[in-house]
C-alpha cells in the first residue's frame, strides 16, 4: 500500500474529546489536543472535496508523488509492499538549518467498510526497520490515521489525525506551536493534487464507491 503519513487561535473552547480549534484556511480546519503519554500534541485536519473515493485514495497512495503535495517532504519511497493495501514506506522531511532532516519509516494498512464504504488508512512508526543513517534524525514515534468518508453528490470528507515525536533537540514547546502547519498545508495541497488527470482517471480494484 502506497501512502504515508503533518497559530492563530480563534477559540479556546474544548470539545468533549479534547480537540481544540487551532486554525482554518482555504477550506481546511485544524485542531490539536494534548497526549497524556507525550509532550508533543496530536493534530487533526479536516476538509471536504469534490472527488471520488478512488481519486483521493490513488493520490494518497502514490508514494513517488508525495513530494508534490506533502509539505516539506523532500523524498518518499516504498521499502516493502506486502499487498496493494499494506506497505512500509520511508519519508524525508526537510528541517530548517541547522537541524537535520527528519527520516520517518511507517507501516501502513488500508481498510474499507463494505457497508458504509468509508476508507481508513492507519500508519504506525517502524523506527527500527532500517539501520540509522547519520545524515538524518530518525523519527522516534509516529502514528497517523486517514478517514475518507464518501458523501452524496460526489463529495468526500477527509480527516487526518496524527502524532509525531520528531526526535533530536527540538523542544516540545516549540514543536507544539507549529504542530498543525505541515498537515494543514499538506491537505490544502492535496485538494489541488487530486484534480490531476492521472488521479481523476485512476482505477483501484480494492476501492468500492458509494
Amino acid at each position: 500500500m502506497r501512502f504515508v503519513f503533518f497559530l492563530l487561535t480563534i477559540t479556546v473552547s474544548l470539545s468533549a474529546d479534547g480537540w481544540k480549534f487551532a486554525k482554518s484556511a482555504d477550506g481546511v480546519t485544524a485542531y490539536t489536543r494534548v497526549v497524556s503519554t507525550s509532550n508533543f500534541k496530536e493534530y487533526k485536519v479536516e476538509t471536504e472535496v469534490d472527488a471520488t473515493l478512488t481519486q483521493v485514495v490513488a493520490t494518497i497512495m502514490s508514494v513517488a508523488d508525495m513530494p508534490q503535495w506533502v509539505d516539506r517532504c523532500a523524498e518518499a519511497r516504498m521499502l516493502k509492499e506486502m499487498s496493494p493495501t499494506e506497505s512500509i514506506t520511508r519519508t524525508i522531511t526537510a528541517s530548517p538549518f541547522p537541524l537535520k532532516n527528519r527520516e520517518a519509516i511507517s507501516h501502513g494498512k488500508l481498510y474499507q467498510d463494505p457497508k458504509t464504504k468509508v476508507v481508513t488508512l492507519v500508519a504506525t512508526g517502524r523506527p527500527d526497520y532500517l539501520p540509522v543513517d547519520s545524515k538524518y534524525e530518525r523519527v522516534k514515534e509516529t502514528r497517523g490515521r486517514w478517514v475518507l468518508t464518501p458523501k452524496p453528490g460526489g463529495k468526500v470528507h477527509i480527516q487526518m489525525i496524527g502524532h509525531t515525536d520528531p526526535g533530536g533537540i527540538i523542544p516540545s514547546a516549540v514543536a507544539n506551536q507549529f504542530v498543525v502547519m505541515i498537515p494543514l498545508n499538506s491537505i490544502k495541497n492535496l485538494r489541488t493534487q487530486i484534480r490531476k488527470e492521472k488521479y481523476v482517471r485512476a482505477k483501484l480494484s480494492y476501492i468500492k464507491e458509494l
